[in-house]
């Protein structure tokens, strides 16, 4: 099963890759627990037993819909071909 990922950063353990081949179905929060293992430094997406991910760090969209507004939020069962995007919110300051 073939995920494609696009995002404002580059994904550490992707090696610029665009997509992340899966065996099985595996629902979003799966899909950031493989990317954070695949991660040569543990990225960390989520945190142990969220509910969602953090709003002030993340925005992530399943198909150009945000995760917030699938049924399932985390729990989303991704379908082969879907695209995941992945963006870090800017940090403001001065």
């Amino acid at each position: 099963m073939k995920i494609h990922i696009k995002s404002n950063f580059v994904v550490p353990g992707l090696g610029g890759g665009e997509s992340v081949d899966l065996n099985s179905p595996t629902t979003l929060r799966q899909f950031f627990e493989r990317l954070s293992m695949m991660s040569p430094a543990r990225a960390e997406y989520l945190r142990p037993n969220a509910k969602t991910l953090d709003p002030d760090d993340w925005e992530v969209n399943i198909n150009n819909v945000p995760y917030q507004d699938c049924e399932e939020g985390l729990e989303t069962l991704l379908k082969n071909g879907d695209t995941v995007t992945i963006k870090i919110k800017a940090l403001g300051g001065g």
